[in-house]
């Protein structure tokens, strides 16, 4: 029995038997790290209204701002239009209008994914407001970064993978923690694989060069 207590001990004491435990406790001190970083980041970013350039001179997206607010940023950024994805609202609308700019509204949900007619819409109101443009939702993070994105692929021309970077963790968009929000990412990629040119055949290609 004696020499059973012994042997469990000297196990114990092996070099071997500590290092998974230094490596998970390492490795959970580099995660809150990394949490406490993202959190400090996200405050950051909530208390700068989330505010960031989509294509520079063209189009801005933030959180929903109060009045106050949202006027220094349409008179220090020369904005003439602003796109509400959250719903209209008399104060805001009033606010932007005082402040000399077009005000859009389209509401739009971050938990379903969007019907190409509702992109469409979208896609439609951006084309068409004055530019520059400041598009909003309520964080700034979800219904924003579709759009913005929306608006880097139809209407900048970038590519899919470039207009993508509008859905990131960057701007408060994390779906592994908020699942329900990955059907902005959804939607924008079904968007994207809708309106892709087609890809020509070998003999389609082959005529092209004879022509």
């Amino acid at each position: 029995m004696r020499n059973d207590s012994i042997a469990r001990n000297s196990a114990a004491n092996q070099p071997g038997t500590k290092r998974p435990k230094r490596i998970v406790s390492g490795a959970v001190r580099v995660l809150r790290i990394v949490v406490l970083w993202l959190a400090a980041y996200a405050l950051y970013e909530i208390a700068q209204n989330n505010f960031d350039t989509v294509v520079p001179g063209q189009v801005y997206r933030s959180s929903r701002m109060n009045p106050d607010a949202l006027a220094r940023v349409i008179q220090t950024r020369h904005i003439q239009s602003v796109l509400s994805l959250i719903g209209p609202s008399l104060i805001e609308s009033n606010a932007v209008r005082k402040s000399g700019a077009v005000y859009f509204d389209v509401s739009i949900s971050d938990r379903h994914e969007l019907a190409g007619a509702q992109m469409g819409k979208i896609i439609a109101a951006m084309r068409a407001a004055p530019k520059p443009q400041l598009i909003h939702c309520k964080a700034g993070a979800d219904r924003s970064g579709l759009a913005s994105a929306l608006y880097c692929f139809a209407i900048d021309g970038q590519t899919a993978e470039q207009a993508d970077r509008q859905l990131t963790v960057w701007y408060g968009h994390v779906p592994l923690i908020r699942p329900k929000v990955i059907t902005m990412d959804n939607s924008f990629w079904r968007y994207v694989t809708n309106h892709l040119p087609p890809v020509k055949s070998a003999e389609n290609v082959s005529a092209d060069a004879n022509r």
